[in-house]
């Protein structure tokens, strides 16, 4: 006997099987979980063979997607159509948003007694104190009577609004805005050369009769000046209007 022989051998698999046991079939061993490729698309997403530039086009092209959409609707907005007053419309021809009344037209009263008058009627005073006659003529300061004869003038003015200034000197400082108006006056020019004579607001009429007269007559028509320029009275009493 060997000193191998007497060393335990409990808990040691025996290397060489006997018996039955040895001729019985093994079980089959399950095969090993092979690992998933890996189809690196990730990697090709950031590590392109062209060292990244690929990803950069990516974002300029949803740059110029982004871009794109930002220009189309700055073009609708901007070629909305709008009315008059600067507001969008709806497309209808209404705007249910529009709060500000259409402006009035401007009148201007008709004719050549507002011609060529002057800057605060200066021509038109000139021509009143060069020949003899009645003048009448308008501007922003109102209206303007002056008589240039050695006999006194009467003038009879039938308007929607009228009213006598204090003064007829260009300045309306000292006038009472808050004198009432009527629908006629009477207004009597000394005789002069026609230097100095009288104002009239007429306020928002549109239209006004004058009645020219001379020793108690209607003065001749063609003795009735208008203007600054060559306007001539074609009757007594003469009619203006505005439009």
């Amino acid at each position: 006997m060997s000193d191998f022989d007497d060393e335990p051998t409990e808990g040691l698999e025996a290397t060489d099987e006997t018996g039955p046991e040895a001729n019985a079939p093994k079980p089959a061993k399950k095969p090993r979980p092979q690992p998933v490729a890996d189809d690196d698309w990730d990697d090709d997403w950031d590590d392109d063979d062209d060292g990244g530039r690929g990803s950069k086009r990516d974002l300029t092209l949803v740059y110029a997607i982004v871009a794109a959409a930002i220009v189309i609707v700055l073009a609708v907005v901007l070629t909305r159509p709008k009315d008059d007053n600067g507001t969008a419309s709806n497309g209808n021809g209404d705007n249910p948003a529009q709060t500000t009344a259409p402006a009035e037209a401007v009148k201007n009263w008709q004719g050549p007694v507002g011609d060529a008058v002057g800057e605060n009627g200066k021509d038109a005073q000139k021509r009143a104190e060069e020949a003899e006659g009645v003048y009448i003529w308008t501007d922003f300061g109102g209206w303007h009577l002056r008589n240039n004869g050695a006999e006194e003038v009467t003038v009879k003015v039938t308007a929607d609004q009228v009213r006598m200034k204090k003064t007829d000197d260009g300045d309306d400082g000292d006038e009472d805005g808050d004198a009432p108006f009527a629908t006629e006056t009477t207004v009597t020019l000394a005789a002069g050369e026609g230097k100095e004579g009288t104002g009239l607001d007429l306020g928002n009429s549109e239209s006004a009769t004058f009645t020219v007269s001379i020793g108690g007559k209607n003065a001749p028509a063609d003795q009735i000046f208008l203007g600054g320029a060559e306007g001539v009275a074609d009757q007594n009493p003469v009619t203006f209007v505005k439009s």
